[in-house]
């Protein structure tokens, strides 16, 4: 559908914003990703997957191992704290689908139902590319409550 003559130049402005804002924003959670993987090697655990889509409508940043331990991580990359903490943007509905997604992995996995120990865990990464090395953050247990926002340590 096209918009009417007149509206021709904003909607092509739009369109260019659109454009040029995505890729930054999707470049800038990949970075995070990456700053995530580093910081949980150099705690000692061991990267299984990354953005394992285990369940149709979510996904999973990372799945590591700690010791014995499954971890379902979520990466949250902010450039700053001008709005709130990274933390603050894992929504109720994000959390239910983190669960979904741990199940689906888990049972893809054959570990549904045997005496795994797994958790949730989030890492905030604030800062940006081309800008040195980021602030990270790791958020060991994170509340996946069904009543109110995750909490911030």
């Amino acid at each position: 559908m096209r918009p009417h003559p007149p509206l021709r130049y904003l909607w092509l402005t739009l369109c260019g914003l659109i454009e040029r804002l995505l890729p930054r924003a999707k470049n800038r959670g990949a970075w995070g990703e990456r700053w995530a993987v580093r910081l949980l090697r150099a705690e000692g655990c061991r990267v299984l997957a990354r953005n394992a889509r285990p369940y149709r409508h979510g996904e999973l940043d990372l799945v590591a191992k700690e010791g014995r331990c499954i971890l379902f991580v979520e990466v949250k990359t902010r450039q700053n704290e001008r709005y709130g903490r990274p933390l603050q943007a894992i929504s109720l509905h994000k959390r239910r689908l983190m669960r979904q997604c741990a199940t689906h992995w888990l049972a893809q996995h054959h570990l549904l139902g045997k005496p795994v120990p797994f958790r949730f865990e989030a890492i905030e990464v604030i800062g940006s590319p081309g800008h040195g090395r980021p602030i990270l953050r790791r958020i060991r247990t994170l509340d996946m409550s069904e009543t109110r926002a995750p909490e911030l340590f």
